[in-house]
């Protein structure tokens, strides 16, 4: 079984999350995709987050039609283990020794995770895909890889896999791979500050968050 995971704040979740992951369900074959909206990132302790169930109701009625994808309540179940490897090993525990986890990142996050909490646990515990835009320089994440000193690249950005299945590459030991694929250009925060101030959020979310945000009034202040 490949499951996919996809953290983030989503406050709120947009269609750039969205059509996201369908890319990368539609190139790595998940048979789930897992959304896991964060209780409280680490990163972001001192920012003003919108309270948890908001967030994960919103997830759940952007997903409501998108067949395989699940939202999971690990984090906000357990807000005190926030951790990314932490929710990695609940969920290898849920999906068994012989699951294949994908943990889904971008390419700045990457560039960090060295100075992640126990990175290398994480490292050992799942394949990680790296979301970069069209163009980056992979020399940037081989070097990463290379300070890690765990893992081995693939290169599965447009063009550089021509005839090549996923299956012949994904062998025991973590797999990094990494893709071009980017969150369509929305911002959260510019969702929420059109919000504040009364204009059309239409194109950004779908009909069901919209009308959620409206009905709790949300980002208003």
């Amino acid at each position: 079984m490949r499951i996919g995971i996809l953290g983030g704040t989503f406050d709120p979740i947009h269609y750039g999350h969205l059509r996201l992951g369908e890319s990368l369900f539609s190139v790595f074959n998940f048979d789930e995709l897992l959304y896991v909206p964060a209780f409280s990132p680490p990163h972001k302790t001192f920012q003003n987050i919108t309270p948890a169930y908001h967030r994960y109701a919103m997830t759940v009625l952007a997903t409501l039609q998108r067949e395989r994808v699940r939202v999971s309540t690990l984090e906000l179940a357990a807000p005190e283990k926030p951790y990314s490897v932490e929710t990695v090993a609940r969920l290898r525990e849920e999906y068994g020794p012989s699951a294949e986890l994908f943990f889904l990142m971008g390419a700045d996050s990457f560039l960090s995770l060295h100075s992640w909490y126990r990175h290398q646990e994480l490292i050992d515990a799942c394949h990680i895909v790296v979301m970069s835009r069209p163009g980056y320089e992979i020399g940037e994440i081989e070097q990463q890889v290379l300070r890690l000193g765990k893992g081995s690249i693939v290169d599965w950005r447009a063009g550089q896999h021509a005839g090549a299945h996923l299956e012949e590459v994904i062998q025991p030991g973590t797999r990094i791979f990494l893709t071009d694929f980017v969150a369509m250009d929305v911002s959260a925060t510019e969702i929420r500050a059109a919000v504040s101030a009364g204009k059309s959020i239409a194109r950004f979310v779908p009909a069901l968050v919209e009308r959620y945000i409206y009905i709790y009034k949300l980002y208003l202040d």
